[in-house]
């Protein structure tokens, strides 16, 4: 082993965790102005970073109360995951939703009881946010 190979090898036992896990933040704050400038492409960061390391990060940092780091990783899951589960829906699956979902709610409220009210709200708070979705041939 030769003194520069030894060198890095202790400089990088140095770091901690930690300081890994910062320097994943940083670099994802970076990548994200990057994708809103233009400059990287949606399916290349999918590529390079799983979602479930994202969910790790953000994990760690929410143990460490790290919120504005906390921030900036949900908002690269928000700009860039989820992005694709809500521009993908065609107007026939949208229709079939709405009447998955209404018929759902119409089977539950007829429960003895009235049904569970919770799963009914919830419920309907799904069906109005994919009746107000656009696709992208609309917008």
């Amino acid at each position: 082993m030769t003194p520069e190979e030894y060198y890095y090898q202790n400089k990088l036992k140095k770091y901690t965790q930690n300081t890994l896990f910062e320097m994943r933040v940083k670099s994802l704050d970076w990548m994200l102005g990057c994708f809103k400038k233009g400059t990287i492409r949606r399916t290349t960061i999918i590529n390079l970073i799983p979602l479930g390391n994202l969910y790790e990060l953000l994990q760690h940092m929410e143990v460490e109360e790290r919120y504005e780091d906390c921030q900036i990783i949900k908002e690269v899951i928000d700009t860039i995951y989820e992005h694709d589960k809500k521009s993908n829906m065609s107007s026939k699956r949208k229709k079939e939703i709405i009447r998955l979902l209404e018929n759902t709610i119409r089977t539950e409220s007829e429960k003895k009881g009235g049904g569970n009210k919770e799963l009914i709200a919830k419920l309907e708070i799904r069906l109005e946010d994919v009746r107000e979705f656009k696709s992208k041939k609309s917008v």
